[in-house]
């Protein structure tokens, strides 16, 4: 996926199309290849490049374990792993933003969490403004609260969303600077109290080590944890308890 300028629009369009369509023609007046993505629960107009049946045949239970379901929750449950089998098929998402409420927001972050760290990620949602945690986990996802409800274009609303979309516009045409560093990486957990021990080991270390520090208050624990079993570190210094 590194390297790929595609963004991938992702949202209800039985709901939400207008603002989708909004912000998809930002991204190519930006120079973006776009792909926007139907995750409705049911069977819209084909609006979006990706309808939500062909998202929802990428269900392990096929198209009909989402629109047979028999209740939203149920049906939302259905497309959230449609939406994940979706993306694993996918080699070419460059940067993705999904707008949604609830629901939509339910659908959309866990795919946002199976993309790989530094692949650009943007949640529009009116959930945005309170515990983001369960959305967010411990993954490099930026949040923006709509201030309205995503119903329609309105002069506040297309700033807002044309906000969101130059921001993943700008993430995907600004490449990170590349650095030639091939020092193993060592990660160190660290809070208040364990900070003038972990200053200097780090001073100690990074002459060989890079040495990457995770801030114990919970989040910064499981980060560290999943940054750990991904094989992104060659070692541990767990000074304080996790």
């Amino acid at each position: 996926m590194a390297g790929s300028s595609t963004a991938y629009v992702v949202g209800t369009f039985d709901t939400k199309a207008e603002e989708l369509l909004y912000v998809a023609g930002l991204l190519r007046a930006a120079g973006l290849s776009v792909v926007t993505v139907d995750v409705g629960t049911k069977i819209p107009a084909a609006e979006a490049d990706v309808s939500a049946e062909a998202v929802a045949a990428c269900h392990p239970d096929g198209r009909e374990a989402v629109f047979a379901a028999g209740d939203r929750g149920a049906a939302v449950t259905a497309m959230t792993a449609a939406l994940l089998g979706f993306v694993a098929t996918r080699q070419d998402i460059g940067g993705m933003i999904g707008l949604g409420g609830s629901g939509g927001t339910s659908i959309i972050a866990p795919a946002l969490r199976a993309l790989p760290i530094g692949v650009p990620k943007l949640m529009v949602s009116t959930l945005a403004a309170g515990d983001v945690g369960p959305f967010v986990g411990v993954h490099d996802i930026a949040m923006m609260y709509p201030v309205t409800d995503i119903a329609g274009l309105n002069r506040l609303s297309r700033v807002i969303l044309a906000n969101a979309a130059h921001a993943l516009a700008g993430m995907m045409t600004h490449p990170v600077p590349q650095s030639a560093d091939s020092r193993p990486a060592l990660g160190f957990s660290m809070f208040g109290v364990t900070t003038p021990c972990i200053q200097q080991l780090t001073a100690r270390l990074s002459g060989d080590y890079e040495c990457q520090v995770f801030h114990a208050n919970g989040p910064g624990g499981r980060a560290l944890e999943a940054i750990a079993g991904s094989g992104m570190l060659q070692g541990i210094v767990d000074i304080t308890d996790l």
